[in-house]
């Protein structure tokens, strides 16, 4: 699901952020600065942050919901929040993690505002998320067969919600346990021991098919290395 969607319409009747003119210099500056000319006004800035983040937006917002349409808007809003306010903006070293920490709440109160809308009834904090699991079967690199990768999937399913994300956000985003902490609302002491506990469960998981699947259980033995 990752690697095929689109980047996000910006729609007839709201700016265009991804305009050409893009000057390659940019690409090269620290994210803090590049943030720093954002906050100050730089189209170029602008154009930067959103060609380069907007469809990860979109692709982790995935992770929540089918809805395409509510993950459009979501990243659309949160763009025209972003500039309406940037001057009033806090500075950051990691552009990616300002963002997806800004989404995340953007996205979460417009789920629970959906699912009250459909259901007239309160959704629970304790619910969570049910995560696709497109990101982590990336870990793989693509070299197990089909039958494989759905059993993979079904015993990434089996972890909580917040293990998955937690998986996603660590592994495949490349987060540190402090932000992943920040996101969750978490300590960063529980971040850490939710991602060991996640990779823990899925070696425990998927050892009884150890003979089709050794070198997911390598890269797991990786994981819980590094975490």
């Amino acid at each position: 699901m990752l690697t095929n969607s689109k980047r996000p319409d910006s729609g007839s009747s709201t700016r265009r952020f991804d305009e050409p003119g893009l000057r390659s210099g940019v690409e090269t500056e620290s994210e803090d600065l590049i943030w720093e000319r954002f906050k100050a006004g730089s189209e170029t800035a602008l154009t930067y942050v959103y060609r380069n983040y907007s469809n990860q937006l979109f692709n982790y917002g995935i992770q929540f919901t089918s809805d395409r349409g509510l993950l459009k808007d979501c990243v659309q809003d949160l763009f025209e929040e972003l500039i309406r306010r940037r001057e009033k903006l806090s500075s950051t070293t990691s552009i990616k993690f300002y963002l997806m920490k800004a989404f995340r709440n953007r996205l979460v109160k417009a789920l629970r505002k959906d699912k009250r809308r459909k259901e007239g009834e309160k959704i629970s904090s304790e619910e969570g998320f049910q995560v696709t699991v497109s990101a982590e079967v990336r870990l793989i690199n693509g070299q197990l067969d089909e039958a494989t990768k759905k059993l993979i999937e079904q015993k990434l399913n089996q972890l909580p919600p917040l293990q998955r994300e937690a998986l996603i956000l660590y592994f495949y985003e490349g987060l540190k346990y402090q932000q992943i902490a920040e996101m969750l609302g978490i300590r960063t002491k529980s971040a850490r021991e939710l991602v060991y506990r996640a990779t823990r469960s899925l070696a425990d998981l998927v050892a009884p098919h150890k003979d089709r699947m050794m070198s997911l259980l390598w890269i797991i033995s990786v994981m819980k290395s590094l975490a």
